[in-house]
């Protein structure tokens, strides 16, 4: 097998308050599972974000709060790692795009595109608040979406992911004053995207990515094609110096926030000794980028297109989950309609968390990602049958059979195998319930089978690896690593030994369920 190096890019979380079950779930869970499961099977893997400190959610919540910026980012960013941690959630690099580091390479990054014929300065508009003597960006302003009429701010659309442009966007109005915003004429940097409409559609036309996906980004080049600002008068963010006209304008968040993936990488590969440019343009290495449906426009269009027009190959998936519901309903941190990670973790077991959670998530444009407490408590149930059925086999059974996979069972394992590659991770958790189910773990006391308990927990191992090599180390002792296929049949006679530890699956305490519906109440009844 060829090893390969992977890339995996979760979307930079804006440092305005800790994560919430919906995003952990929808974004960073799967990228950790995705990731685990990679090395597993023997590939270079590496977890790679950041944080997006420059966005105006930032700017918002320090003015909320009466504190600089800085210090606010940095308490955020301080909460994010302790929720991510909770999870069992560790990234290989972080990036702060206040960091110097990534200010040069947004630099870099926007010299090269300019240098390939694809950034020009036109003629533009940018919203101002008279009020306030100033001009205004992002969630600074908010209007109605002029294709959906929804409510939303003045870069994207959450519900429809239409792109805004500020000269369309109905009714702005400014959030720091709350009076109307009125246009004023601006030069500004665009990418020159019609320019590469042509080169860009062929290449997601041939891409791996998800249909839904492909669909969506074409229907944009064909329908909807017009360059991307990439500039604005604002005062927070990378800084252009050049070219002239409009120096002192800082890059769009969009484009800057999203490119700590490539300062990220660049850190990675000089940690490893690699070249950057040869790591990227070797066709054994894989990137994708793991995010909510907000992100998509920018990603699937501006960033794959910043890749594809300075000569890199194009990012070889998107996972993108729809927004994930509480009880039916949006996870909302203004309704207070939200589970933290770091709290919940607390009362229910991480691995019970990230099983639940990643059970949730589904193909892209289906809109049911739903968290719901029954279906948490199932879960809960459901993980201490397989402990269950795992214990009374390795107590009880006197006979080993050293024997490998059967083909029967060898075919889910290796529909399991394409289904993690093509992170379709909701099949590939109900072929663990299928190998589960064909090994008939539980049902036969007086046998014990190395190769299938060891295959069993290394299918588990990308979503629960606490759970994983805990009874890993049990049953096959402290070397015991997870593997796939042949791997596993070293273990002919493993040094089986009792678990003397309280199972992960253990029922959802009361109390949590209690507190829980109190919370909830109204969407747990409508439910």
């Amino acid at each position: 097998m060829t090893t390969r190096t992977f890339f995996v890019c979760p979307a930079p979380p804006c440092p305005n308050g800790k994560l919430h079950l919906g995003h952990i779930g929808g974004v960073y869970l799967l990228t950790d599972l995705f990731v685990r499961f990679q090395r597993m099977r023997g590939h270079r893997a590496y977890h790679v974000t950041g944080a997006d400190e420059h966005g105006t959610y930032t700017v918002v919540k320090a003015r909320k709060l009466g504190r600089p910026i800085d210090e606010v980012a940095q308490l955020h960013i301080d909460e994010i790692m302790d929720c991510l941690r909770a999870m069992h959630i560790e990234p290989d690099v972080f990036v702060r795009t206040t960091d110097a580091t990534h200010k040069q390479n947004s630099l870099k990054i926007f010299r090269e595109l300019e240098a390939a014929g694809y950034i020009d300065v036109r003629d533009g508009h940018q919203l101002y608040c008279e009020n306030c003597d100033q001009f205004v960006a992002d969630s600074l302003a908010v209007g109605r979406c002029p294709a959906c009429d929804a409510s939303t701010d003045s870069n994207l659309c959450e519900n429809c992911g239409l792109a805004q442009q500020h000269s369309k966007l109905r009714a702005p109005v400014h959030t720091s004053c709350g009076k109307p915003l009125s246009l004023r004429p601006i030069e500004q940097a665009v990418f020159d995207i019609p320019r590469m409409a042509a080169m860009l559609d062929d290449a997601i036309k041939g891409s791996e990515w998800d249909r839904t996906i492909q669909r969506k980004a074409r229907a944009w080049l064909r329908n909807e094609l017009r360059p991307l600002p990439m500039s604005r008068i604002f005062d927070r963010g990378v800084t252009l110096e050049a070219p002239a006209k409009i120096a002192g304008q800082t890059l769009m968040t969009w484009f800057e926030g999203l490119w700590c993936f490539e300062t990220g990488i660049r850190l990675q590969c000089a940690r490893d000794g690699v070249n950057y440019d040869t790591v990227m343009r070797d066709p054994d290495t894989r990137l994708l980028f793991f995010m909510g449906q907000d992100n998509r426009f920018y990603y699937t269009i501006g960033v794959t297109g910043s890749l594809l027009a300075r000569g890199y190959p194009l990012p070889a998936n998107h996972s993108i989950q729809d927004f994930y519901k509480l009880e039916g309903e949006k996870f909302s941190t203004s309704r207070d309609h939200a589970l933290w990670a770091d709290e919940v973790s607390r009362q229910v077991d991480p691995s019970v968390l990230r099983y639940a959670l990643a059970r949730i998530a589904k193909p892209f444009g289906t809109n049911n990602n739903d968290f719901q407490i029954g279906e948490l408590i199932r879960s809960a149930s459901h993980i201490l049958a397989w402990e269950s059925a795992l214990r009374r086999d390795s107590l009880h059974s006197a006979h080993v059979d050293g024997s490998g996979l059967t083909p029967a069972h060898d075919d889910i394992v290796q529909r399991y195998i394409t289904a993690m590659d093509q992170v379709r991770f909701w099949n590939a958790l109900d072929l663990i319930d299928e190998y589960f189910v064909a090994t008939g773990f539980g049902t036969s006391p007086e046998t014990w089978r190395p190769v299938h308990v060891s295959v069993f927990l290394s299918m588990l191992h990308p979503v629960m690896p606490v759970l994983a090599e805990r009874y890993g180390n049990v049953f096959f002792g402290e070397n015991w690593t997870p593997a796939l296929g042949a791997n596993a049949t070293l273990l002919a006679t493993p040094p089986r030994a009792t678990a003397e530890f309280p199972p992960f699956g253990m029922p959802i305490a009361d109390s949590f369920i209690r507190q829980y519906q109190s919370r909830f109440q109204r969407a747990v009844d409508a439910a």
